[in-house]
């Protein structure tokens, strides 16, 4: 092969790729005993987390809104289409408008695999730029919607508040429990609720804030939620940062055979009561 059908091959080889990095709209992450997936190109989002093959998640996204625009908040997603650099625990999304870029970072970090490390972290970091000369108002929200033990329901819900900020969040649900803990800057506004009245507010066509509640749940049916607000000016120019962790800890789920034990356990105490009375 010739040197110029090599390099030729060599550059379509490239741009091939930095074309489907351009166009990847769903990327999944794995670590260890985890998973997740995010559709970039939707609101769903975030939809799984996936420990030891058990999908905790149902949505974890994020909207936002510009001072002045009488529509409300929009989902990241509206902004078009991101720019998507994906490895293996580890996604990128740049997604830019005529006056921001907003640039969206996931590291997912697993646990020991093989079914007894219920453990799991994902790091989230967000940088908004100010691609204008003039400040800029943006309003930055996220929405969680985590569902414990693979199933809807039964979780609580609470958000802690440090001065006039607030620092962090979490769900429970028997052994299982998710946290987030925002490590810079602190969010401005908060709000828990059952799913989904929180998301349709921020999809509701008009400006919302955050109503402050800070507890939800337990519902039978219905998960518990919880959403942080940002409130930012940003310079001409400049640029605003979200730092954030969540940590997921899978309480163990026996196994059928063990229900089967103690059923079987209980009716002999049973059996041998009867017998001794």
């Amino acid at each position: 092969m010739s040197t110029k059908s090599s390099l030729l091959l060599a550059t379509l080889a490239a741009a091939s790729l930095s074309v489907s990095s351009a166009q990847a709209q769903i990327v999944t992450l794995t670590d260890g005993n985890s998973s997740a997936s995010v559709n970039f190109g939707s609101q769903a989002g975030m939809y799984a987390w996936n420990v030891n093959n058990v999908n905790q998640l149902n949505q974890q996204w994020f909207w936002y809104r510009i001072d002045g625009d009488p529509t409300g908040q929009h989902s990241i997603d509206t902004i078009g289409a991101p720019v998507v650099n994906s490895g293996v625990n580890q996604v990128t999304a740049t997604y830019t408008d005529g006056s921001f870029s907003l640039a969206l970072t996931y590291q997912l970090s697993g646990g020991l695999p093989g079914g007894q490390d219920g453990s799991s972290d994902i790091t989230e970091s967000i940088t908004i730029r100010n691609i204008t000369s003039s400040p800029l108002t943006f309003h930055f929200f996220q929405y969680s919607d985590f569902m414990l033990g693979g199933t809807q329901g039964g979780e609580t819900a609470s958000i802690f508040q440090n001065g006039g900020s607030f620092s962090q969040a979490t769900v429970t649900k028997g052994g299982s429990k998710i946290s987030e803990t925002v490590d810079q800057p602190m969010a401005n506004g908060a709000e828990a609720d059952l799913a989904t009245a929180t998301r349709n507010h921020l999809n509701q066509g008009s400006p919302y804030n955050l109503n402050g509640n800070l507890n939800s749940g337990p519902d039978p049916s219905l998960d518990a939620t919880w959403a942080l607000q940002w409130d930012f000016t940003i310079a001409g120019n400049g640029s605003a940062d979200v730092l954030k962790d969540k940590h997921l800890d899978v309480g163990p789920v026996p196994e059928p055979g063990v229900f089967s034990l103690l059923g079987l356990g209980l009716a002999a105490m049973v059996v041998r009561r009867n017998r001794l009375s």
